[in-house]
């Protein structure tokens, strides 16, 4: 189950996703999303390879994650 910080960060990292794909940003480095939320470099830097791809998709998985939820209902 997600505690409170979890889901923060997630709600976080998700809300920027969806900045950068409504300006046309379609992928981006995990390295350069983890220095954009604070992350030190020399941890970011070991995510540089990977990428992070923004469709359809998941965009739609964000706003749902986005929706209000009942209080007893989980979030896979």
């Amino acid at each position: 189950m997600f505690d409170e910080l979890d889901f923060t960060v997630r709600a976080a990292v998700h809300n920027l996703l969806l900045v950068l794909y409504n300006q046309g940003i379609t992928q981006i480095h995990t390295g350069g999303l983890m220095r954009l939320l604070g992350i030190a470099d020399e941890i970011a830097r070991q995510y540089d390879d990977e990428r992070i791809v923004m469709d359809n998709e998941v965009v739609r998985y964000i706003e749902t994650f986005n929706l209000p939820k009942a209080p007893d209902q989980l979030i896979h």
